[in-house]
């Protein structure tokens, strides 16, 4: 899936993520769109989760 459209920009993918990402707006994205929510993840899962996320874009780019 392309990271960015052909004017530079974000796709809906990657704002939806982006947004559902911010823990304020997870659940109300999940509320609005239906979407089954998950347990919160303890610290250290989520910090792990993170750093595998950020490793992961530094590939791409």
């Amino acid at each position: 899936m392309p990271k960015r459209d052909k004017a530079g920009h974000k796709t809906v993918a990657d704002h939806l993520r982006d947004l559902i990402r911010n823990e304020d707006n997870r659940r109300q994205i999940q509320k609005v769109f239906g979407l089954e929510a998950e347990p919160a993840l303890p610290p250290t899962l989520t910090s792990l989760l993170d750093a595998i996320e950020e490793a992961h874009k530094r590939t791409l780019n």
